[in-house]
């Protein structure tokens, strides 16, 4: 009798037939990460050390990139600056191109379908005027075309360099640009083949301090018209579904917060949670700061994968991950993996941070509660999207060549 795991093994990475790649063969440790099977879903989150990128490899080849930071402005001390992931010979917004290149099905000179800027944070979006002078974008998704006016202003030097890098590829390249539509299914689709994978939505949950009700397209304001809002609050996010498979990705926002003068509307977690639903794999809120990623949240998605993308040594905080670990909250077992966690000086951070005894004990706790702490982390799910598995390359040069693989999981 075969056994359910071996069912779930042949039904992630199964076999190569007269040279198609029907499905990816086993990967190694060491060797360089293979192809994607035909009709499956790749999920890269690129490291640079400078914030987050994450490009999708839709089933029928359609890509999407949600995010390119680019953080070089934030000023730390430098012993305590997460340094750039592979080195600082280029920016953030280049190596992401360059990663992009490598692994786009269509080739190194394709364009990418859509992208999308969750929010205007550095971080999330102060790559892509380096990005686009490597890599064209078909369409642009962003919270605030074309005004970039209300419910919150977008200006300064961070807006100038943005607005200006837009024009030019809608000058240049015919570069499509929208604004994110809250509740839509219809914004990211499939380009090429969506009659053979009718089981795949690419579903708006948020932006602009609205959040999905879970019926049509409706949406309802979480965020009052009459409170200044925060940009955190106003991010857009996505949840992509595949069969049995999905994922959530939400930027930077908001839970509960702590400080007693904000209010809590922002608690756009909450509003959220119900019409997300469970999730297979979530981008940690916020970076696993203490803001975000909230136990009724948890207890709702309830995530058998956590993906951090992390730049700071508050990345993944000890609030957070005492709630990622809590079985009270939501059932485990839960693997969390980090892209950027093991930087020299983070310790010393971290002990700065929380201070010595706390500092210390989150130390110990994060190498045991990690089940990988540095490289680019690629969700692969099989065609159909009964199952899954986590590979982290390295991000120390671009062979994109294989750390760890864990997996596979079975889908919901």
């Amino acid at each position: 009798m075969i056994s359910f795991k071996a069912l779930l093994h042949s039904a992630c990475w199964g076999l190569v037939v007269g040279g198609r790649v029907l499905a990816a063969a086993p990967p190694s440790v060491g060797e360089v990460l293979p192809p994607p099977a035909e009709g499956g879903l790749d999920i890269h989150h690129i490291n640079t050390g400078e914030g987050n990128a994450a490009l999708l490899v839709l089933p029928d080849r359609t890509t999407l990139l949600i995010d390119c930071g680019s953080n070089q402005d934030t000023a730390r001390p430098p012993r305590f600056k997460a340094p750039r992931r592979p080195d600082d010979s280029r920016l953030p917004g280049e190596w992401i191109a360059r990663y992009i290149r490598k692994v786009h099905p269509l080739g190194p000179e394709a364009p990418v379908d859509y992208a999308v800027a969750s929010h205007f944070h550095a971080d999330h979006m102060g790559g892509f005027p380096e990005l686009f002078r490597q890599v064209r974008v078909a369409t642009l998704l962003d919270r605030g075309w074309p005004d970039y006016g209300e419910p919150l202003p977008f200006a300064g030097p961070l807006a100038g360099l943005y607005k200006a890098a837009l024009a030019e590829q809608v000058r240049r390249h015919g570069m499509k640009v929208e604004r994110f539509r809250g509740g839509a299914a219809d914004q990211v689709v499939l380009r090429r083949e969506p009659q053979r994978y009718p089981n795949f939505e690419v579903r708006n949950l948020a932006v602009n301090g609205e959040a999905w009700t879970g019926e049509g397209t409706a949406m309802r304001r979480r965020v009052a018209a009459t409170e200044k809002p925060n940009e955190n609050a106003l991010c857009a996010a996505q949840r992509i579904r595949y069969g049995a498979f999905d994922y959530y990705s939400g930027g930077d926002l908001p839970g509960s917060a702590e400080k007693p003068d904000v209010p809590a509307a922002r608690d756009m977690e909450s509003a959220l949670a119900w019409a997300t639903g469970p999730v297979d794999v979530a981008v940690l809120n916020h970076h696993g700061n203490a803001d975000s990623t909230t136990p009724f949240f948890l207890s709702v998605l309830q995530p058998r994968v956590c993906i951090a993308q992390v730049w700071d040594a508050q990345h993944v905080g000890p609030v957070t991950l005492a709630r990622l670990r809590s079985d009270k909250i939501a059932p485990g077992p839960r693997d969390i993996f980090m892209t950027n966690g093991g930087w020299d000086g983070r310790a010393e951070h971290i002990v700065r941070v929380f201070g010595e005894a706390a500092g210390r004990q989150h130390i110990e706790d994060l190498k045991t509660a990690i089940a990988a702490h540095q490289g680019h982390v690629v969700v692969r799910v099989a065609p159909g999207g009964d199952s899954y598995a986590v590979i982290v390359l390295t991000d120390a040069d671009e062979s994109l060549r294989i750390r760890s693989v864990h997996g596979p999981y079975a889908s919901r």
